[in-house]
């Protein structure tokens, strides 16, 4: 032993490691952390289990389908995902301020979201879409979950987490990179939060919920619809007296959510043209606000889009109980009535308020009518309750059944002899539907992700294409372009085909498939072909050009 140490030193060096009274402290912060989260989860209910495994489910089918799905992004789908792609080359290259500087209408949130998983998992289409659905599904369930417990107990949560899980539409939207689904999660975790603040007299609880709030603001411009509504009928129910919790919950709100839209402030009146009334969007979008089409088009669109018949069913019946009963009970569940009141309110703001509608405005809707489909059903009779979880099984299965796999044909009963083909679907209803809004079963659409890859093996380095020609939504210039980067391919769009006498770049022709045209490289699910236009190094001339075939050069033949 050294003389420089002291009897106690050389004590604890004599010590067993396990023994020595750091090494101690330590041992029994992490035991003491164990034993803590192991107690909470034993705690956990069999229907929290019931809701964690459906989120599981969820993700699981949303991770199968991007495996197998090589279809080309749709418009805003693709648009996003460039954004995302936008986002990692800066954090890639350091630049951290980049993607909050960006000029840009669409706040940060979800893009940043996607750059990150794109930094984890790879440059790819799935990437970013399954780094989206492992944040914001299970943000969806526990909003959903708790706002259901808080209001009707365990049961009531874990039904209203399988009944958002059978959205057509929330399906749908999760297979592609869109802002609407995770902004739904975010409504659903902030109404949890407003509710089970009681009014803002629990400042902790508040300060989650102001947490909540601006996340939400940097998610999509439109967040502020669906919860303003309930914001004010909390505050209006007592929440002004509690001037402690309501500042919190503001500052917090005010601190996360609003130095985005400080930063982009020059660009907020072209937000707010989107969000209203974009250039393009359908004349039967906007109706006249006082008119029965206006009052009724959210609810053709959450029947026939959102939900269908089965589960719309549940929904409506939810609504009815719940304002019978919170009439009934003259306020005794001062939060029920908060919550009706709130998703009133939300309904309310998105059809007279807004001009312009869209089905997707409506998916924030769900965060309401998920537990109001659901909590009557843990308050009846026990014949009634199982007849009721029986509906939403089979409406549930069969969402996914049409949306995930495609299976079947549509089943539908038209109330008139020829309903209009508006967005919404009105004046029928939907029993089933195969397919869904942007993306059904998974598809291989004449793979052209597959083509732009094979292409940058063999040494092109550039790929160009017409304009006119990827206007349509099954070859959509949003789409081609994020496909090209994620091959490492430059891409060109030219108003008219272009040609290059280079080996290294390549044209890609979109046409109808004729009689007599040449072979295509690839056809796409819509009867169309694609070509590849590439100088012919040998010949000496431009020729047709395909990875996939033997020889590769062929002749042009009539391509338009």
């Amino acid at each position: 032993m050294s003389t420089s140490e002291s009897p106690d030193a050389a004590a604890r060096a004599e010590l067993p490691l396990a023994t020595r009274p750091g090494k101690l402290a330590n041992a029994r912060v992490q035991t003491r952390a164990s034993v803590t989260f192991a107690a909470v989860v034993s705690r956990w209910s069999p229907y929290a289990w019931g809701a964690i495994g459906a989120t599981a489910a969820f993700i699981a089918v949303t991770g199968w389908w991007l495996t197998q799905d090589r279809s080309i992004p749709i418009f805003d789908v693709g648009d996003q995902l460039e954004t995302v792609l936008e986002y990692h080359q800066m954090l890639q290259a350091g630049n951290l301020l980049g993607p909050f500087t960006h000029e840009t209408v669409y706040p940060i949130l979800v893009h940043m979201v996607g750059a990150l998983a794109v930094s984890v998992g790879g440059v790819s289409v799935a990437s970013p879409v399954l780094g989206e659905n492992l944040v914001f599904v299970p943000l969806l369930a526990l909003g959903c979950y708790q706002t259901g417990r808080l209001l009707f107990g365990r049961l009531a949560g874990m039904l209203a987490v399988i009944f958002v899980f059978g959205s057509s539409l929330l399906i749908s939207l999760s297979h592609v990179l869109l802002l609407d689904a995770p902004l739904t999660a975010l409504v659903a975790v902030s109404v949890w939060l407003i509710l089970a603040s009681e009014d803002f007299s629990r400042p902790g609880v508040a300060a989650m919920a102001g947490l909540a709030v601006g996340l939400g603001l940097n998610a999509k411009v439109q967040f502020v619809l669906y919860v303003v509504g309930l914001i004010a009928i909390v505050m209006l129910h007592g929440g002004w007296r509690n001037r402690r919790g309501l500042a919190i919950f503001l500052a917090v709100a005010a601190v996360v959510g609003l130095p985005w839209y400080l930063v982009h402030f020059s660009e907020l009146g072209r937000m707010l043209e989107l969000a209203s009334a974009g250039p393009g969007t359908p004349p039967g979008n906007i109706p006249p606000r006082l008119s029965t089409d206006n009052l009724l088009w959210y609810f053709w669109s959450v029947l026939n889009s959102q939900l269908l018949a089965p589960l719309f069913v549940l929904a409506v019946a939810g609504v009815v109980w719940l304002a019978v009963t919170v009439v009934r009970e003259r306020g005794r569940h001062a939060a029920r009535l908060e919550f009706l009141a709130g998703g009133f309110a939300a309904w309310f703001v998105i059809t007279f308020v807004t001009i312009h509608h869209d089905i997707r405005y409506g998916l924030p809707l769900l965060a309401f009518l998920s537990v109001a489909a659901t909590g009557w059903i843990s308050q009846v009779p026990r014949i009634v309750r199982v007849a009721a979880i029986s509906v939403l099984a089979l409406g549930v299965a069969a969402s996914m059944l049409g949306t995930d796999f495609g299976v079947g044909s549509g089943v539908e009963v038209a109330l008139t002899s020829k309903p209009p083909a508006n967005e919404q679907d009105p004046d029928r209803v939907v029993f089933y539907a195969p397919g869904g809004f942007l993306a059904g079963a998974p598809s291989r659409d004449g793979d052209v992700p597959g083509l732009l890859q094979a292409l940058h093996r063999e040494g092109v380095t550039t790929v160009a294409w017409g304009a006119g020609q990827s206007a349509g939504a099954d070859f959509s210039f949003e789409g081609l372009k994020p496909l090209a980067d994620i091959a490492k391919l430059r891409s060109v769009i030219t108003a008219a085909p272009e040609y290059a006498r280079s080996t290294t770049v390549a044209t890609l022709i979109h046409e109808p498939v004729k009689v007599h045209t040449p072979p295509t490289c690839t056809r796409l699910s819509d009867g169309t072909g694609v070509w590849v236009v590439r100088y012919d190094l040998a010949a000496g001339e431009f020729a047709l050009f395909c990875p996939s075939h033997s020889p590769r050069y062929y002749d042009f033949g009539v391509v338009a």
